[in-house]
């Protein structure tokens, strides 16, 4: 092993680089500060190195800067023939790092402690900041839920219009209006008024009325309700294009409370017969007419039933109704109601009650038709008699007759002399057909015998004591009722 010269023990604490001497000092080691004996790490002893650590401590007591000099720090140059490498630095490196541990507390010692002010800065600015939350948040959340809101109903507003481009809903629509369109030409409004005397200083008091009506004929007939021109002296209706014309009467049926009037004028758009027989119950219809003087109103609803009369009069139980649910009010009298294709399909007559409730009543077009006509013809309607009332086939009636079903209408107040009476029929029987047509509801039988000329000959099948018959009659001519005007 090769021996290396070291400098005087003066060079220890020297910053030159270590450089050869007497080869005869490198085996000879110095005593250092501590006493016994000594082992040689290669070119100096552990009493030297532990000495200088002493030395560097003492001078840190002294309130001096240590300096460390460079011959204690670890060099690739002094190899240890004796030990690994790697443990001569580990000394000095403990030395070293209690230095740099005690020099960083120093600093920290030194360091200003925060005055109270500096601290009351900060507890304010904490304060404010909890304040400006409290106060600002909701806010905030509120802007944010908006937001949300907004861009949900964006969305649902983007969806429905893309959705509603080809949505059903905007054929239904349409086709809404295009009956609207085709029925109101024909839909007229009717005013009336009537002198009822003078006041005291000589001007003529008069009480005047509305309703409504359907044009029927190109050349100035008009279809409305008895009602609405009853008592009336003067009438007026006004065409669709505010066009205003006086108007005669010319005939009015109290059975059904229908009337024709006449303005005197061409060109006019008639409305389309319906069949209401064809409708049932849950069929489309619309509403036209005047309601409180509103010209044009169009209203729509279903049929909610058929073969109704108007109990409010008990004397008039002929007086066959459909009942809608379309919306009628005072001043809709006369109008018109039609079904999906726009045809006339019943004339509006009445309501339950002062103001619409739900349930309205229309002439249906069948017998519309057919008075309208007659009194067109004969300025009135002339009906067959059979002399006779007929009642609702009810279930212990049908068990006690033995009847297939409750069709039918029972005979009941046989009038004494009546073509009923002639022709044989008893109280009691059940009439089930009418000139080979079936009488499924009592007061169709109404219908069908009004709708009857009179002196003419009808066949009429029925059941007595549960056996079939059938019986001819010859009608006789219905009495006229009083007349409302």
């Amino acid at each position: 092993m090769d021996e290396r010269n070291l400098e005087p023990e003066s060079d220890l604490f020297s910053q030159k680089p270590i450089s050869g001497g007497n080869p005869a000092d490198a085996a000879s080691p110095r005593p250092g500060p501590l006493t016994g004996s000594t082992r040689s790490i290669g070119d100096r002893s552990v009493y030297e190195t532990l000495g200088n650590v002493r030395d560097l401590a003492g001078q840190r007591r002294g309130g001096e800067e240590p300096v460390v000099p460079n011959a204690m720090l670890p060099s690739p140059m002094l190899p240890s023939p004796m030990l690994p490498s790697p443990m001569l630095p580990s000394p000095m490196l403990a030395v070293n790092s209690s230095i740099a541990r005690e020099r960083i507390m120093a600093k920290l010692e030194e360091r200003p402690r925060e005055s109270w002010a500096g601290r009351l800065f900060w507890l304010l600015c904490m304060a404010a900041f909890v304040v400006g939350l409290w106060q600002i948040g909701p806010l905030v959340a509120e802007r944010y839920q908006y937001a949300l809101t907004r861009g949900r109903v964006q969305a649902e507003y983007e969806n429905a219009d893309k959705i509603l481009q080809n949505s059903p809903l905007v054929g239904l629509s349409k086709s809404y209006e295009l009956i609207a369109q085709k029925i109101r030409p024909s839909v007229v409004s009717i005013k009336c008024a009537k002198v009822v005397g003078q006041d005291r200083t000589g001007r003529i008091m008069r009480a005047d009325g509305q309703g409504s009506g359907v044009v029927i004929s190109p050349d100035g007939y008009v279809l409305t309700n008895a009602h609405v021109i009853a008592g009336a002296q003067y009438i007026f209706v006004n065409l669709f294009d505010r066009s205003e014309f006086p108007a005669e009467i010319v005939g009015a049926d109290v059975r059904t409370d229908l009337a024709v009037l006449k303005i005197n004028t061409t060109g006019l758009t008639p409305a389309t017969w319906g069949d209401s027989d064809a409708l049932d119950v849950g069929s489309l219809v619309w509403a036209i007419g005047s309601p409180y003087g509103l010209d044009q109103s169009v209203t729509s609803g279903i049929i909610s039933g058929r073969n109704r009369y108007d109990q409010q009069q008990d004397n008039n139980p002929q007086q066959e109704l459909l009942q809608t649910d379309a919306a009628v009010n005072p001043g809709n009298s006369g109008g018109p109601l039609v079904d999906a294709s726009g045809k006339l399909i019943g004339i509006n007559t009445s309501i339950v009650g002062e103001a619409f409730q739900g349930i309205s009543f229309a002439v249906p077009s069948a017998v519309a038709q057919f008075v309208a006509d007659q009194i067109i013809k004969y300025g009135k309607v002339n009906r067959g008699f059979l002399g006779m009332k007929p009642e609702q086939v009810d279930n212990e009636l049908m068990v006690q007759l033995g009847l297939p079903d409750l069709d039918g209408a029972v005979v009941t107040d046989l009038n004494s002399g009546s073509p009923a009476e002639a022709a044989g029929i008893r109280n009691g029987d059940v009439i089930r057909t009418w000139n080979g047509t079936p009488v499924k509801n009592y007061l169709l039988l109404y219908r069908y015998i009004a709708m009857t000329p009179p002196k003419t000959v009808a066949e009429v099948g029925l059941i007595r004591d549960g056996q079939p018959l059938v019986v001819k009659v010859k009608l006789g001519d219905a009495p006229d009722l009083p007349d409302r005007r």
